[in-house]
C-alpha cells in the first residue's frame, strides 16, 4: 500500500512540472495565426484521386514532398512546402502544407 501511495505522489510531483503550451501576449500585441494555405495546396485539392505527376512543375510551394503509405517523415514545419500523401498506386489522397 505504501509503494502505490508514493507512486501515484512521485507521478503527481512529475506531471506538475511537465512544460505547458500555454502562449500569452501583451495588450495591444498582435496574435500569432497559423498560415494554412502557404503553400497553395487549397487550390489543388481538385487534384485528389490523380497521380503525383499531375502536379504542376511549380506552384506556390517551395519544397514537394510525397509521403507514401507507412513511411515515416519527420515533424519539422515548412509553411510553404506541400506535403502529398498518396497510396500504393502512388494516387493522391491528400494535399496540405507543412
Amino acid at each position: 500500500m505504501r509503494a502505490v501511495i508514493l507512486s501515484l505522489a512521485t507521478a503527481g510531483l512529475l506531471q506538475a512540472c511537465a512544460p505547458t503550451s500555454i502562449t500569452t501576449t501583451l495588450p495591444g500585441e498582435p496574435v500569432p495565426v497559423p498560415v494554412t494555405n502557404a503553400c497553395g495546396a487549397a487550390a489543388l485539392q481538385i487534384l485528389l484521386g490523380q497521380p503525383v505527376t499531375v502536379l504542376p512543375d511549380r506552384g506556390q510551394w517551395t519544397t514537394l514532398r510525397v509521403i507514401s503509405p507507412g513511411q515515416a517523415i519527420t515533424m519539422d514545419f515548412s509553411a510553404t512546402r506541400l506535403n502529398a500523401e498518396v497510396d500504393a498506386s502512388g494516387r493522391m489522397t491528400r494535399l496540405f502544407c507543412g
